[in-house]
């Protein structure tokens, strides 16, 4: 390879392919990531820990086993960031709280376990927001991840740092988690794919919830296949996971797709997306229907899922709010407090009102799912707000935040897989993310339609790249 900046562009498996024919090796890799990290970095505020001895170490074990012909799983030598909360042994894991331990973790989180089996080179750990729930990745001890396509605006959240990350060229895969859309819409605004599997697909420990996965982010469908191959399998220690199932996700790909029934719906009967976001999800039909689907416009797929949704995250944030001193409270901003104030605010009947709204929102995905293979729609309604000004009110319960992540809460409330594909630039050049959403267990079949969606996009317009992401950016 020429440059640095041609290794960061490489797929894991470009990657992959490059050790094997000996291009490259994953102690080259690494320096040349640990370069544009320290460059790019302290722009983008993805990472909040490296550790690039252990990464080192990491590397050169990996480059032994590439020489003797042995590598020892899906990811040898691929670089894979990891999300805060998810625990990494030998990093901190504050979860976005300036008042956190930063002790080292003594243990790997399953989904982490799976990647280091897997030969992956964890180096470094992501920003996230306080509390995980944000739709935007700021918080008082870390400060704003900011979009590489335009660091005026937000990466997204709460996997803002991962998607900062992997649109960047910071690593080719990041771990992320997803509890509401925080892999997908991270993704919808920054160009990447992102997967949220069933739930119980991929192991999720330690602290399995009612709504959140671990997932894949990826700039391929591809990656984003091999690396869910690699995460789906069991761990024994969530007592929520599905039984293994051996699938290979990459083969997988490769398999004929029967034409499908999709419902297309750009508002899910109660939203009003951007003309531009609706403009590029429509053009992402028409390639669908081009290749063979049969598309149906369907106005309403269910109801807002907005309330239920910081409802089913209250028990634990209500705790917050009770145990914290009124001083650490204080130096929340105004966004965290009023969430924390909403909770601590709530009672069992309003807990039981989530628990009815899920089983009607179950009912009605299920009814559409009883006539179609899958839903497409925006992964968001808007492109990515600029950072700051997503909560200028600290106002946390009001339509906004419905609107930011109402077509990707739904699936999390019933378990069902959903994933985020690129689908194409606003006019000043912002990325668009198309959701694909199916019933429990179809990622194959969710994977198989993004890559077509995949390959429409790169047939259109070609391959684009972040402009901060630059060389003559980074010279600066």
């Amino acid at each position: 390879m020429d440059t640095g900046d041609d290794i960061a562009w490489l797929s894991a498996d470009e990657l992959l392919g490059a050790y094997r024919d000996r291009r490259l090796s994953p102690v080259e890799v690494l320096a040349s990531l640990r370069a544009r990290c320290e460059r790019l970095n302290p722009l983008l505020n993805a990472f909040y820990e490296f550790d690039w001895e252990g990464a080192g170490r990491s590397a050169r074990e990996s480059e032994r086993r590439w020489r003797s012909g042995s590598p020892t799983g899906l990811l040898d030598g691929v670089p894979v960031s990891v999300k805060d909360h998810l625990p990494v042994r030998g990093f901190s894991t504050p979860r976005g709280l300036f008042f956190s331990d930063r002790s080292p973790a003594s243990m790997d989180a399953a989904a982490v376990a799976h990647l280091r089996k897997a030969g992956a080179i964890l180096f470094g750990k992501t920003v996230m927001p306080e509390f995980s729930v944000m739709s935007v990745t700021d918080s008082v001890a870390f400060g704003p991840s900011r979009n590489p396509w335009d660091p005026a605006r937000t990466s997204g959240g709460s996997s803002g740092g991962a998607s900062a990350a992997v649109a960047a060229g910071l690593g080719p895969l990041a771990l992320a988690s997803d509890g509401g859309g925080s892999i997908r819409h991270p993704c919808g605004f920054t160009g990447l794919v992102g997967v949220k599997p069933t739930h119980g697909r991929v192991p999720y420990f330690p602290g399995p919830t009612d709504r959140t996965v671990a997932g894949p982010m990826a700039r391929t469908v591809t990656d984003a296949a091999r690396m869910l191959t690699v995460l789906a399998r069991p761990d024994g220690r969530d007592w929520t996971e599905l039984p293994g199932d051996d699938t290979d996700y990459v083969a997988a790909l490769d398999q004929p797709l029967r034409p499908l029934r999709i419902a297309y719906s750009p508002t899910f009967g109660h939203l009003a997306p951007d003309a531009e976001v609706r403009a590029v999800v429509e053009r992402g039909v028409a390639a669908l229907r081009d290749l063979g689907h049969e598309i149906e416009d369907v106005e309403t797929v269910c109801e807002d899922v907005g309330q239920a949704h910081l409802l089913q995250a209250a028990p634990r944030y209500a705790g917050w709010a009770e145990s914290l001193p009124r001083d650490v409270l204080a130096k929340f901003p105004p966004a965290s407090i009023r969430l924390l104030e909403h909770f601590a605010g709530l009672r069992m009947a309003d807990y039981d009102g989530m628990l009815q709204t899920r089983n009607r929102v179950a009912s009605q995905l299920l009814s559409v799912f009883a006539s179609f293979d899958a839903i497409v729609s925006p992964v968001s309604p808007s492109i990515a707000p600029r950072v700051g000004e997503f909560y200028p009110d600290g106002d946390l319960v009001d339509r906004r935040l419905r609107q930011i992540g109402a077509f990707t809460r739904p699936f999390n409330l019933v378990h069902m897989p959903a994933v985020a594909v690129p689908g194409g630039y606003s006019a000043d050049g912002m990325p668009i993310g198309i959701q694909l959403a199916g019933p429990k267990f179809s990622e194959t079949v969710l994977l198989r339609l993004a890559r077509q969606v995949e390959a429409h996009l790169l047939q259109r317009s070609g391959v684009r790249r972040p402009a901060c992401a630059q060389p003559e950016t980074e010279a600066r």
